[in-house]
């Protein structure tokens, strides 16, 4: 496929222009191409993303830059109406777009031809089955196609109808929320799915993520097999390059300080971004401090472009002015939870309003439905939450009810919320770099699997002690320290902001800078092996005071009380570090202290044992499986003495892994009870160590009641205890079905001379 086009066809921004969505356009395009799996794709869109431009630019590319597959985009309005109208039309844009397609002339489509026009511009190859196509729906029922429903379902099947005459097309479907205001019996995105639902085309259903995931997941037909792409605000640099852009464009200067703050305060929504450089170069105005950009932002809430589009968005929702001015009241006047950036619960000051209200139970449900959609409120189960994070309808809605509501003087409302304004702005990036400095806890946290890591990266006293100074390689490894302590991590099975399970932790901390992980000591998955930890980072200039550390075990503590979390564990980190009498508070409270420089280290051991396991492959690796008893276990001897001697390693280390392999295969056959009595074994030879891992199906360690200590009993429990003496590292695990045993050797190759 060639580059982007330079003249736009459908795009209302040059291709150069488009800023961010990389990973998304690549996507779009491979399937396009053909590179990708065929069949559905689901772009969920949040409010006002680009998702529109986006499927828009990915039309100009194919339409120019390929002829195999005929791109076809669609745009489902709420002035249709009806699935109806709406289906005349799809079948009309099908048609007009393929042949300005075939002929290379976006024109075709621009000028709006009849059907009795397009049939006549029909090349050759396409004439016979758009003429069949035309003449079977003629654009309203027949006696053939007497229902509404197979009027549409025809209609809707024009691109597979094309594709069985080699006419393949790529089909992008935009906007299908729209569809929730359709009136009559036929359900269009029902249609939709149907037909779709049995097509081997390429196509991408795309709308607003919470109407359209629902759509797809209830109903007669489930696109169960369609995959799924997000498409979220921008981030942070994308936004900050947009806005950088469109100032380039209308000639408005800003700066770094200004350009971050409009890439922060609205949310990386391109939408918003773009209103503000449009309003300050109309106004002349530049944007190159927070003043000028907090003043031309309270006029466009006032009655510019924000407001105007926020008007137009609450008059979809309710075209009624009063049910409109009901719903702002009902938002602003909720109540307010600890932390006024929290989700607030709704559910009862909208049942009293709906109790009350003229409309029928199903307009009210339809208005709250639409509420949702639009990310105004959240709908959950019999829950409605206010949608507290978004600052900019935030701002709107205030300023509304004290104009509206309250009828508050709009000079005195104005001057005051720009006042806000102004102290919200700094307060907003001081907030927002604190976040970017954050060492992504969550991230650490999630990454724990069972590893067993140097206690120096997590205790700061061993850390001070031995390696403060050290090279960072150093404090890995332990300096060369075999008996080098070590912490077993716990195998993390979700992780989220600690604000999430507890609110009140935000008045004291940032949400990035706090979390908590869930999961197990082993990966039995037993209630005694659960295990939580809570973690925070904390401010603090020099190394944290016992009275720091103290406050925030008792803050952490209380977190786990109210989450009735009975098994956990505290980990803080400083700056710098903690003194020793904090560190003897954290050892009273059974909690790790860290510094930055250790939990930056953490995450590097994290990273390099994640990469390490899989994507490094061995140096060379064999895979047995035997059946238990029959002395098969001395098959499996024979087999890694061989592997070995291949290898050149020393007749001794060789005799010691085979009894050691052994001993672990009559381990696995007596205690096992396996249902399919198989030992599956798996031998990696590396430069200096060989691994032998033993594992079974049936029961696990735990499921036999015993411990790590001392993993089996009776009369083969001295085993364990001869591996080891033999081996260099043993290891238990517990897996969904069964025990792994892990063995490693470290060996000197034989000398030849």
């Amino acid at each position: 496929m060639s580059d982007s086009p330079s003249n736009k066809i459908l795009a209302t921004v040059e291709a150069k222009d488009f800023i961010g969505r990389t990973r998304e356009t690549e996507m779009l395009l491979r399937r396009a191409d053909g590179e990708a799996e065929s069949g559905g794709l689901l772009l969920l869109s949040a409010p006002h993303a680009g998702a529109t431009e986006l499927l828009k630019q990915i039309y100009d590319r194919l339409f120019s830059g390929q002829s195999q597959v005929i791109p076809f985009y669609f745009a489902v309005r709420k002035s249709d109406k009806t699935a109806k109208n709406c289906a005349v039309r799809f079948l009309h844009a099908f048609i007009a777009q393929t042949i300005a397609f075939r002929h290379q002339e976006p024109k075709i489509f621009d000028a709006a031809p009849d059907i009795r026009e397009l049939n006549e511009l029909a090349s050759p190859d396409d004439a016979h089955w758009i003429d069949r196509l035309t003449n079977a729906a003629r654009l309203q029922p027949s006696s053939e196609l007497d229902t509404d429903s197979a009027f549409v379902k025809n209609c809707l099947s024009a691109p597979l109808r094309a594709a069985a005459h080699d006419a393949n097309s790529f089909v992008m479907i935009d906007n299908l929320h729209e569809a929730e205001s359709f009136s009559g019996d036929v359900d269009f995105v029902e249609e939709l799915k149907e037909i779709f639902s049995r097509s081997t085309i390429s196509f991408v259903l795309a709308g607003r993520r919470r109407f359209l995931l629902n759509a797809v997941q209830t109903g007669n037909t489930k696109l169960t097999a369609a995959k799924h792409l997000r498409l979220e605000p921008l981030d942070f640099s994308e936004a900050g390059l947009l806005a950088e852009n469109l100032a380039e464009k209308y000639a408005v200067r800003v700066n770094e300080p200004s350009r971050d703050l409009i890439a922060r305060q609205f949310g990386g929504n391109p939408t918003f971004i773009k209103f503000l450089l449009q309003a300050a170069s109309q106004a002349e105005m530049d944007l190159d401090s927070f003043q000028k950009i907090e003043r031309l932002y309270t006029d466009e809430l006032f009655g510019g472009r924000i407001g105007v589009f926020y008007d137009s968005v609450f008059r979809e929702i309710a075209p009624d002015a009063e049910t409109q001015k009901n719903i702002v009241r009902l938002l602003c006047d909720a109540p307010t939870g600890e932390n006024e950036r929290q989700p607030r619960p709704l559910d009862g000051v909208f049942k009293n309003w709906r109790d009350d209200a003229v409309s029928t139970r199903e307009d009210f449900q339809r208005l709250l439905s639409l509420l949702n959609t639009n990310e105004i409120i959240r709908l959950s189960s019999n829950t409605i939450e206010a949608m507290n994070e978004n600052d900019v309808l935030n701002d709107y809605l205030k300023a509304r009810f004290r104009l509206e509501s309250a009828t508050e003087n709009r000079v005195l409302v104005v001057a005051e919320m720009l006042s806000d304004f102004l102290k919200r702005a700094p307060e907003t990036m001081a907030k927002f770099y604190r976040q970017k400095s954050a060492i992504g806890l969550r991230e650490i946290l999630a990454a724990f699997n069972c590893q067993d890591a140097p206690a120096a990266l997590l205790d700061y006293s061993i850390y001070k002690d031995k390696y403060k100074n050290a090279a960072e390689n150093e404090i890995a490894v332990g300096g060369g320290d075999e008996d080098i302590e070590k912490i077993r991590l716990p195998q993390i099975v979700y992780t989220a902001h600690t604000a999430a399970f507890y609110p009140p932790i935000s008045q004291v901390t940032d949400k990035t800078r706090s979390a908590v992980a869930v999961g197990f000591q082993e990966p039995a998955y037993t209630d005694e092996d659960e295990v939580v930890w809570i973690a925070a980072e904390i401010d603090s200039k020099l190394e944290a005071s016992s009275e720091t550390a103290e406050f925030w075990c008792d803050r952490l503590e209380m977190v786990a009380l109210v989450c009735n979390f009975t098994k956990y564990k505290i980990w803080l980190v400083a700056p710098e570090g903690f003194s020793p009498e904090a560190m003897e508070i954290l050892r009273q409270r059974d909690a790790y202290g860290a510094s930055r420089r250790q939990a930056a280290l953490l995450a590097e051991f994290l990273q390099t044992e994640k990469v390490d396991g899989a994507e490094k492959p061995a140096a060379n690796e064999y895979e047995i499986i035997v059946p238990m008893g029959g002395d098969t276990e001395l098959i499996a001897a024979g087999a890694i003495e061989e592997i070995a001697r291949r290898h050149a390693f020393e007749p001794k280390a060789i005799n010691q892994i085979k009894t050691a392999l052994i001993e672990a295969c009559i381990n696995a056959a007596e205690h096992s009870l396996s249902p399919d009595r198989k030992i599956y074994q798996k031998f990696t030879v590396e430069e200096d160590k060989i691994i032998i891992t033993i594992s079974n199906r049936g029961l696990r360690l735990t499921d036999k009641k015993t411990t790590a200590a001392n993993p089996v009993e009776g009369r083969r429990g001295w085993g364990f205890k001869l591996m080891k003496s033999l081996m260099d590292e043993v290891k238990f695990e517990q897996v969904d079905d069964g025990t792994r045993i892990s063995m490693t050797k470290y060996l000197t190759p034989l000398v030849k001379e």
